[in-house]
């Protein structure tokens, strides 16, 4: 794995999230969704790292998600600030 991660960030990704292990789709997508929120909030856009803490910290909390299975697998790798979006 830590040949397929370097190889996205040699190409140019600046941020590159990955599994430690197998993952639950439902709770994936729950978790994505939540990160992207926080990520991309025009109001108080957080840091990659910061986002992806809150959406783990809010999907433990929900009912049948509190195990570590559903939401620790996720590392964020690469550049942690604010995503820049390209100006219209």
């Amino acid at each position: 794995m830590y040949g397929l991660r370097r190889a996205f960030i040699v190409a140019g990704a600046e941020t590159v999230i990955t599994s430690l292990w197998k993952v639950h789709d439902q709770a994936t997508g729950e978790l994505m969704t939540l990160f992207y929120q926080r990520l991309l909030d025009p109001k108080s856009p957080q840091s990659r790292r910061e986002a992806m803490q809150q959406a783990m910290r809010t999907l433990r909390l929900q009912r049948g998600r509190a195990h570590p299975y559903y939401w620790a697998p996720f590392l964020v790798i690469g550049a942690d600030g604010p995503v820049r979006l390209p100006s219209s």
